[in-house]
């Protein structure tokens, strides 16, 4: 019971620092230079590869909040459901995928893993 509670709990903070500072970025990088992010309110290509490179780092911080909440127990199983729970939430919105593209979602869905095995790896080596 207390390992599923861990296991929840590092799960739920791991999403919310990927999120949140995911947001921030994104809010930060809008209101700097509105004209990087939109041109004929469409997402430009440039902010889509900075998009992908802040999902990464975001992931990676996530990954390794999980990682320090959770402990060594279980970190394989732990570091498959926040990717799942990250590329999920990636997927489930239509209209921002259809902003981006799909090689650009893919990129995503791929930074997700990518960031939080790299996460969970600075912190268990």
């Amino acid at each position: 019971m207390i390992t599923a509670s861990y296991i929840a709990l590092a799960l739920f903070l791991g999403y919310v620092v990927t999120v949140g500072l995911s947001m921030a970025a994104t809010f930060g990088i809008s209101a700097a230079s509105r004209d990087f992010v939109l041109k004929d309110y469409r997402i430009r290509t440039g902010y889509k590869y900075a998009q992908d490179a802040v999902w990464l780092a975001c992931a990676t911080a996530g990954g390794y909040v999980t990682a320090v909440v959770n402990g060594p127990s279980h970190s394989w199983l732990v570091g498959v459901a926040l990717v799942a729970i990250l590329v999920g939430v990636l997927w489930i919105n239509a209209w921002e995928m259809r902003q981006r593209g799909l090689g650009h979602q893919i990129s995503l869905s791929v930074g997700a893993a990518v960031g939080v095995a790299v996460g969970f790896l600075i912190h268990l080596r």
